[in-house]
């Protein structure tokens, strides 16, 4: 779990489900797992649900990617299914965006993986989670607030604008 907007939704629409979910999380220098906890706490509050603290994984000094595969790696025995948030975007419309590939390993899927960051807000507005959505962290480039120039940052600046919704949060 990244403690972004896609992560927590995913997380929120599991936990419906069943409280048995391990949750993985990688200390980046974004400050991700400053965000998982608080995270995890809201839902187990609204679902009246008993999520587990996150377990941190990986190599924070690593790049991203590395770090999750090394991360991963370690814990890929604990698991039968690892679920992934990260979404797609209009490449025309948002470009130089981050490499997003479908994971070919069966025991990983990605639900949102066709979706663009405009379904996950409507899915915020849809289940009525707007206050789950001020604990996420978007920005990739500094651990509090946004500095609006990432890619990430203008990815949410973009899906928010196109649904019409005023994006309040601070993260």
């Amino acid at each position: 779990m990244s403690g972004g907007m896609d992560s927590a939704l995913l997380l929120y629409l599991l936990a419906q489900r069943s409280d048995k979910i391990k949750i993985f999380t990688i200390p980046k220098y974004d400050g991700a797992e400053l965000y998982v906890g608080p995270i995890v706490s809201w839902i187990n509050k609204r679902l009246g649900c008993n999520l587990p603290d996150p377990i941190i994984i990986g190599d924070p000094n690593a790049n991203h990617e590395l770090q999750v595969n090394t991360g991963l790696y370690k814990v890929y025995h604990t698991c039968d299914i690892f679920y992934f948030a990260g979404n797609s975007y209009p490449e025309d419309i948002l470009p130089n965006g981050p490499n997003r590939t479908r994971r070919k390993n069966p025991k990983e899927k990605q639900p949102f993986f066709d979706l663009y960051k405009t379904d996950i807000v409507k899915m915020y507005v849809e289940h009525d989670l707007m206050d789950l959505l001020t604990l996420t962290h978007t920005c990739t480039e500094q651990s509090l607030g946004r500095c609006n120039n990432c890619w990430q940052c203008r990815e949410r600046q973009w899906a928010f604008k196109e649904c019409g919704i005023e994006d309040l949060t601070n993260t």
